[in-house]
């Protein structure tokens, strides 16, 4: 009897320890995946972030390229507006063939309208000046309205006096030829100081 309830006791014995060694092995198994799906979360969420900085140093790149793409594209416009202007074949400074204290230059405005300012020197210290705007025709004819004339007179001592003498000249100045010279004629309805004058571009 003794000998039966020792085997008995042993089985029982043999039987827990089976027991807690399998909830020990079950309890290391479910830690073990616990560590292997906060491993797994992490490294998603570090990706996550990488991704999520590339994207936004692609795009800070896009725009800053768009940026001096869009700043060379005004630069270049502005050089072709330029380069327009520049280019005009009336534009330029013109010196009288038969005075060379006369001269006579032209500015372009704008797309159509064109600065001209007309010089006569007459003595060292008295210079006559017209000041004028107006437009190119088809037959390169351009006519004004409302043009200034001023005197300047330099005294001895080197001070300078300006006076205007009108305001509402009018007439025209007009591409022309003379034998084998392309210039420019000037006629002045309020004065008709232009008669003698022929302007060659230099």
């Amino acid at each position: 009897m003794k000998r039966k309830m020792v085997i008995a006791m042993a089985l029982t014995m043999l039987l827990c320890g089976c027991s807690e060694a399998t909830n020990d092995s079950a309890k290391d198994s479910t830690t073990e995946k616990t560590t292997a799906t906060t491993a797994t979360s992490e490294e998603t969420t570090a990706e996550a972030t990488t991704n999520e900085n590339e994207e936004k140093t692609t795009t800070t790149d896009a725009e800053e390229n768009t940026t001096v793409a869009d700043e060379e594209s005004t630069t270049a416009d502005s050089e072709s507006v330029t380069a327009s202007l520049n280019d005009d074949i009336f534009e330029g400074l013109y010196y009288d063939k038969n005075d060379s204290n006369n001269s006579l230059s032209i500015d372009r405005k704008n797309d159509q309208l064109y600065n001209v300012h007309i010089t006569h020197k007459k003595t060292d210290t008295v210079t006559e000046e017209w000041f004028f705007t107006g437009e190119f025709n088809g037959r390169q004819v351009l006519n004004y309205e409302n043009c200034c004339k001023s005197t300047i007179t330099t005294s001895e001592d080197g001070s300078v006096m300006s006076g205007t003498d009108y305001l509402d000249g009018t007439g025209y100045i007009k591409i022309s030829e003379t034998g084998i010279e392309t210039g420019i004629i000037w006629v002045d309805d309020k004065e008709n100081a232009g008669a003698e004058d022929f302007f060659i571009k230099q």
